[in-house]
């Protein structure tokens, strides 16, 4: 992991992702004007200091908010297109690139943690699978329903043409009795 620097060590998280945030916002941010930003929070920066948290902390925070660009970007697209689940993939697979990410880093990582996170998108997947093949399975089995409803209609259709016609007699009510046993 990288070591803190000045701005890193003089301000909490939260004000960290504050001056993050607030560098971010600026145009035509030069190490000048990050400098001078620092000093309104009362923290003196060199030059060389700017450069790495510009090059460090900052870089990162700015990667942050283009990969939430991004994962915003693809949870549009995925809506837009209609897929099912689209934003429980898309938050699966952007948790794999941060982790991906933090493995490629060559920074300290906790294997355990990282065993977690792949277990539970493992299981996440799993269920999707699962509920996707119940889905198919509940449709499968509606269409089969609709089916027989149809021809249920169709039978009793048929029927309530041939009582017209023909009035209830010996031959109707066996003919009845047929269709009855086919439903």
């Amino acid at each position: 992991m990288a070591r803190k620097g000045t701005v890193e060590s003089s301000l909490s998280a939260e004000a960290l992702h504050e001056f993050c945030e607030k560098l971010a916002a600026l145009p035509n941010l030069t190490l000048r004007r990050m400098q001078d930003e620092a000093k309104k929070l009362g923290i003196t920066l060199s030059r060389s200091a700017a450069g790495r948290f510009a090059g460090g902390t900052f870089a990162e925070h700015l990667r942050r908010l283009q990969r939430a660009r991004e994962f915003a970007e693809q949870v549009e697209s995925f809506n837009a297109s209609g897929m099912a689940g689209s934003l429980a993939d898309t938050a699966a697979a952007t948790v794999l690139q941060e982790i991906c990410d933090l493995m490629a880093s060559g920074e300290e990582y906790n294997i355990t943690k990282i065993a977690q996170a792949i277990a539970t998108l493992q299981a996440g997947e799993h269920r999707r699978r699962e509920l996707s093949a119940k889905l198919k399975e509940y449709e499968r089995r509606a269409a089969e329903w609709e089916r027989k409803e149809k021809e249920r209609e169709a039978a009793k259709a048929e029927l309530a043409k041939a009582i017209s016609k023909r009035g209830i007699g010996e031959d109707v009510l066996r003919e009845i009795e047929e269709k009855i046993r086919l439903l």
